[in-house]
């Protein structure tokens, strides 16, 4: 096995103008890429699909293979062809494959070898960019999980796209055969593509075929997996299987999670479910809320966390369900969330159903794992359903009494042995429109997680970059970094505030963007330098005017006094971060002797603020006629 970093051998230049763009969204999804020395793996696939006598038979009678000269039907050099159509007679192969295997009408209809070299499948992406891409060959399919491309106005109904792709296929002829860099890249854009239009993969495949060879692709939450060259001409039962793998109507077989299943009208999706096995090992079926994920990150690689919207199936109450990949090292998220049930501030577990699917077992792999091979496992959680963003806040009120009861339910699991380590402003959210004090504000998203005993160094590659405390950031500058604690989270809900008065007003409002928010994002790649600079706003003890004049007196007030109060203990942290273990000899404890006291002056300083702002008298009024209005050049950030 051999694992592929970069390769920058044998680049070549392309005729599509926007390639490098699309390169750019898919590098990261090749850092873990495997590249297998031998062809077992591509050999032992999808020997259930057809028994070796259906495909001897299928070879006798085929007129697109000859057992005496042990070929498929094709040009020897597709560069001699005077009419240049080197996709027809690959095109008359493939078909010939799934009519003859799939000779039921019905399911001849829900899987097609479809030619698309000339046609543009559209891409979706985050942003408004539009893009394309065209594999040489696709398998068109049908099904609980496929619908057709949504029209665009004004244009004709497309017939495929990637939401009803069962794999791709290309085809390097003619001397123009790509270097296997670029072979892998072409083959993670269209793999990002089928997983971002079809949120219930597990795994995409791609076929790579030349005039004599043919090589898999394999990817899944661990990154890509590619085969050698295998000659499938001498190889033509290995061939047949694959095909009819890619093409099979058991959306297993195609990396498809038959849990998650819609139904559609004129071809088009309008309803679906979602299957959860219970821990009393019964199965839930969940009505979906809507037909798409109100969550998905786009990318292959990773824990590539999914969330739906359901209906309990009782109650009708809105439910949250979460799939998610994590690294076989790290502790399940639903561990966390157990010890967390009835604590305030904290996501609610309904169940869960933990160690679904091993993305070594997707790829037939032992308990001898390849070199450079991280084993992801799946999860998936039923969570209770909560408000928006906390940045959706609509009054400075509901935004401090959602941070107080986050960090009060913070301070709970800290006193059952967790720490969070991943505080951001994406994992607050508002309570429910009403929630009583201790639900006004709720604490999501255990992935990384820890448990105090484990004493986890601080790292630098945990978290959410921006919010990220000081001792974290240098982590990976000191021989010994102290364990990541409660200080560390706490320093993280001091910067979601003051992500959100730096930009905001206190309606909710965004504003131009405070020049410490825009330096910590310039430098987010350089932890040290983001580290610096945190440090130095830590010992400014001041707001500035042109915020102030934004957000009430008490709101000011916390915020600095927050501020003055981690600054101290930061420095403190600091210093002992320098020192080997032996000459700390257990200084650091200190820390978590005093946690509660910790956790009580914020939840104090909190607690006044929130006093302050239902007494509007006596707010202070901040002079400053020295700053411009900084209305302009609003943003919805």
């Amino acid at each position: 096995m051999r694992t592929r970093s970069s390769d920058k051998k044998g680049t070549t230049i392309s005729l599509d103008p926007t390639f490098d763009e699309k390169k750019s969204l898919v590098l990261s999804e090749l850092a873990e890429a495997v590249g297998l020395d031998d062809d077992i793996c591509i050999r032992s696939l999808y020997h259930h699909v057809a028994p070796e006598s259906a495909i001897n038979t299928f070879l006798k009678k085929s007129r697109f293979y000859s057992l005496v000269q042990r070929r498929w039907k094709l040009p020897r050099s597709c560069s001699k062809l005077l009419n240049k159509d080197f996709h027809t007679p690959f095109l008359n192969v493939l078909s010939s494959i799934l009519r003859h295997f799939l000779r039921d009408s019905t399911a001849e209809r829900t899987r097609e070898v479809i030619d698309t070299h000339a046609i543009d499948l559209r891409h979706r992406e985050a942003n408004s960019v539009v893009h394309y891409s065209h594999p040489s060959f696709v398998i068109k399919a049908e099904g609980p999980s496929f619908q057709l491309p949504c029209a665009i106005p004004g244009e004709k109904q497309p017939k495929v796209g990637y939401c009803n792709v069962a794999a791709c296929i290309d085809i390097y002829v003619g001397g123009n055969e790509l270097p296997i860099s670029d072979q892998l890249v072409r083959a993670t854009i269209y793999a990002r593509q089928i997983f971002i239009h079809q949120p219930n993969r597990r795994f995409v495949r791609v076929l790579v075929l030349t005039e004599q060879h043919v090589r898999l692709f394999h990817f899944d939450r661990s990154g890509a997996q590619y085969t050698p060259l295998l000659d499938f001409h001498d190889n033509p039962h290995t061939f047949v299987r694959l095909v009819l793998g890619l093409s099979s109507l058991d959306e297993f077989d195609i990396g498809l999670d038959a849990s998650i299943q819609w139904t559609t009208e004129n071809g088009r999706k309008v309803g679906g479910t979602v299957k959860v096995r219970a821990s009393n090992n019964e199965d839930i079926i969940y009505r979906l809320a809507a037909i798409q994920p109100f969550f998905f990150d786009g990318n292959i690689r990773g824990r590539s966390t999914i969330c739906w919207r359901v209906r309990d199936p009782i109650t009708d109450e809105e439910l949250i369900v979460k799939d998610s990949w994590r690294s076989e090292d790290r502790l399940s998220e639903h561990i966390f969330l157990q010890d967390a049930v009835g604590i305030p501030g904290v996501a609610q577990m309904v169940t869960c159903e933990p160690d679904r699917c091993y993305t070594k077992s997707l790829r037939g792999l032992g308990d001898v794992l390849p070199t450079g091979f991280r084993n992801r496992i799946e999860t998936r959680i039923v969570m209770k359903g909560y408000g928006k963003s906390i940045r959706k806040y609509t009054s400075a009120k509901q935004l401090f009494c959602a941070l107080r009861d986050a960090i009060a339910g913070h301070m709970e699991l800290f006193k059952k042995g967790i720490i969070h380590r991943d505080v951001s402003l994406q994992n607050v959210l508002l309570g429910m429109p009403g929630a009583e004090p201790g639900y006004r504000g709720v604490l999501i998203d255990f992935d990384i997680s820890t448990l105090r005993h484990l004493k986890k160094p601080a790292d630098r590659r945990m978290g959410t970059r921006p919010y990220q405390s000081v001792p974290v950031l240098y982590s990976g500058k000191v021989p010994h970094p102290l364990p990541h604690d409660h200080l560390d989270d706490l320093e993280a809900f001091l910067y979601v505030l003051v992500h959100i008065m730096f930009g905001y007003d206190s309606n909710g409002a965004a504003h131009a963007v405070d020049e410490t928010l825009l330096e910590w994002e310039e430098y987010e790649n350089d932890c040290c330098r983001v580290g610096i600079l945190k440090e130095a706003y830590l010992t400014r003890l001041y707001v500035p005017p042109k915020v102030s004049k934004r957000w009430p007196s008490p709101c000011v007030d916390l915020i600095i006094s927050y501020t003055g109060f981690i600054q101290p203990l930061v420095q403190d942290k600091m210093i002992l971060n320098q020192l080997t273990p032996a000459v700390r000899n257990g200084r650091e404890e200190v820390f978590a002797a005093n946690s509660i006291q910790h956790y009580t002056h914020v939840l104090k300083l909190f607690d006044t603020a929130i006093e302050g702002l239902d007494r509007p008298d006596t707010w202070r009024v901040v002079d400053d006629t020295s700053d411009e209005d900084d209305n302009d050049g609003r943003s919805d950030r």
